[in-house]
């Protein structure tokens, strides 16, 4: 055998051996975990900043849907701007300019910058046609629909500040 294995067999013996020697750690005890839902313990256990947290975002959801559920939407805005959606198309023309800038070089910033602008101005256009209107309800519904955006901002706050307070 050649001198360099002989320092690598040398090497991986000395390793072993102290690996051998080193001390194994001690057992660790299982903690128990107690679900708090408030109060001064509450600050300790992340398991209630996590109930608050889920919760709250549970609520934000259903509010959202609440939300979306009485929201009617069409489109029409830019045709009060006599652009009707004929006019839209010629936002295209920009887009592959664009495209067949970048399919020649990849690395042209002016395809990029046309290529994302008329990409911008297409969406624009897509989202100014669209009109959204909320229909006329109670005021007991519209408190019912937008109480779970609430509770659930302030369930996430909570949980939010109960986290603050394990890091310290």
């Amino acid at each position: 055998m050649s001198r360099p294995e002989d320092e690598i067999k040398e090497k991986l013996a000395e390793l072993e051996a102290s690996l051998e020697e080193a001390p194994q750690p001690p057992a660790t005890r299982q903690k128990k975990s107690e679900i708090v839902a408030g109060g001064k313990d509450s600050g300790t256990d992340s398991t209630a900043s996590d109930l608050c947290l889920c919760g709250g975002f549970g609520l934000l959801l259903l509010g959202l849907f609440l939300f979306m559920n009485h929201v009617h939407v069409g489109s029409g805005f830019m045709s009060l701007l006599g652009f009707h959606s004929a006019g839209f198309g010629l936002t295209i023309i920009p887009l592959m300019i664009g495209v067949g800038l970048l399919f020649f070089d990849y690395k042209n910033r002016l395809g990029w910058i046309i290529t994302i602008a008329s990409l911008a101005l297409i969406l624009f256009a897509v989202l100014s046609q669209v009109v959204m209107s909320f229909p006329s309800m109670s005021l007991l519904g519209l408190v019912i629909m937008f109480l779970p955006f609430a509770a659930g901002g302030a369930l996430i706050a909570r949980g939010m500040k109960m986290r603050q307070g394990t890091r310290d």
